[in-house]
């Protein structure tokens, strides 16, 4: 993680555009509302945990988006490795309890030649960038918001239900909090 410089800008309060991508491309977010749900409950855990202000997300079939403000103390890296450990262990305990059994070989193989992974879900690194104006802060929502509509998933973006969109929109935080006044922190 280091030759990618983020050492540099580690725990001084950045807003960070956050991709992470599931291994191989698998489609794990749309096997059921169940796998979203174990990523929001997650973000609702170390949001308030590690103090940081979530600004917009979306949950796609085979990545996610996040756009949020870390404070000083915190590392995008401690975020991240929290979030994919938690939710890589209980999406695969779900697949298993839903004996998912093709799902659970395809992961089981992907994992072949990691040290210590019996299953592999996410892939090892995720692309994070430090959001620094208020601009660029504005045009990464729009991202997020309109992603599931340039994929063509859903027509209009307030259909697709595991997204910030809503909270936007409606003011509907049912599914997560998300801070919507658009202050940007930089």
């Amino acid at each position: 993680m280091a030759l990618r410089g983020r050492e540099k800008f580690n725990k001084i309060s950045n807003t960070y555009f956050i991709t992470s991508t599931i291994f191989n491309h698998e489609k794990i977010f749309n096997l059921g509302d169940e796998n979203n749900w174990i990523v929001i409950n997650s973000l609702k855990h170390l949001l308030k945990k590690m103090r940081v202000n979530l600004y917009a997300f979306v949950i796609m079939p085979t990545h996610i988006h996040l756009l949020e403000h870390l404070p000083k103390g915190e590392s995008v890296s401690d975020f991240m490795r929290d979030f994919k450990h938690f939710t890589a262990l209980e999406i695969r305990n779900l697949l298993a309890s839903n004996r998912n059994f093709e799902m659970l070989e395809k992961l089981k193989i992907q994992a072949k030649g990691y040290r210590e992974q019996k299953y592999k879900i996410w892939m090892d690194r995720f692309d994070d960038v430090i959001v620094t104006s208020e601009k660029i802060f504005k045009i990464k929502i729009d991202y997020i918001h309109f992603n599931p509509v340039k994929a063509g998933l859903v027509k209009e973006m307030e259909d697709w239900k595991f997204s910030s969109y809503k909270n936007y929109l409606y003011n509907d935080h049912s599914i997560i909090t998300v801070k919507t006044d658009l202050s940007f922190e930089d």
